[in-house]
């Protein structure tokens, strides 16, 4: 089932209720619409606003996870962040969600990403997925990006999960556009996408020709910088676990098993 312009909406609506602590009534709202459309056998329809007001409870659970921050990660204010996205993107509205994306790999070997989570511009740490790829061989950073891309948000696709405002990309023009490759497949447009490039620091989007310049100091940037990060961070540490884990069986075959005669 595809997503709508309406559901989608929709979805980001209702998380906005909920972050602006009207929970209860939502809470009560999605019951009633899964109820009806269960009784109008959309049985998609009610699983997906299942799923929805699972996650959403599961949100209200963790108190937003402000106390499962790392300190590190702070930069500015988040809402000053925020607003300045808002303007540097043309939003429509204060973003409230960002999902940052990476890949980690050492020479090919050990290919994994991740997908890190920012509310309200701090970092919501049960939203965090890891991925071991699958599908790319080599060091080909572009191939993994489409890959990591498909598997987050071929659910939310379905309206099985909510979208995010933003979806940033660590890397240049080739990652950016691998990332809209994922959704072509996918059938259905991304919410905002948007890349960091390294070093330079400039913020690219799809669908425009020129990169945003920003000043070191521009909130939104620092903003950005910390979701990237984040994500960097996330995704070496899976790297590493992954490479441990690797090297396990080769140390183990060099032991001499007790008992062997010499």
């Amino acid at each position: 089932m595809l997503v709508t312009r309406d559901d989608y909406a929709g979805q980001i609506k209702r998380l906005r209720q909920f972050l602006e602590s009207k929970g209860t009534q939502l809470r009560r709202q999605l019951t009633r619409a899964m109820a009806a459309a269960a009784d109008e056998l959309k049985f998609e329809r009610a699983a997906a606003l299942r799923d929805e007001l699972r996650a959403l409870e599961s949100l209200q659970k963790r108190g937003l996870v402000y106390d499962d921050v790392q300190p590190e990660v702070f930069y500015v204010d988040p809402s000053a962040g925020l607003g300045q996205l808002a303007k540097i993107l043309s939003l429509p509205d204060v973003p409230r969600t960002i999902e940052g994306i990476d890949i980690a790999h050492l020479q090919g070997g050990e290919l994994c990403g991740s997908m890190v989570c920012f509310i309200d511009g701090r970092p919501f740490r049960d939203a965090y997925r890891r991925y071991k790829i699958k599908t790319v061989g080599g060091s080909d950073d572009c191939a993994c990006i489409r890959e990591v891309v498909w598997r987050r948000y071929k659910n939310a696709g379905m309206n099985a999960e909510l979208f995010p405002d933003i979806i940033l990309i660590d890397g240049g023009r080739g990652q950016l556009s691998a990332a809209h490759s994922a959704f072509e497949d996918l059938a259905f447009a991304p919410p905002m996408l948007i890349s960091l490039a390294k070093k330079e620091e400039k913020v690219l989007v799809h669908g425009r020709r020129s990169a945003i310049r920003l000043a070191r100091r521009n909130a939104g940037l620092q903003l950005l910088q910390a979701v990237r990060d984040e994500a960097h961070r996330f995704a070496q540490h899976y790297h590493h676990i992954l490479r441990r884990k690797a090297t396990l069986p080769s140390r183990a075959s060099k032991r001499k098993p007790k008992g062997t005669k010499r």
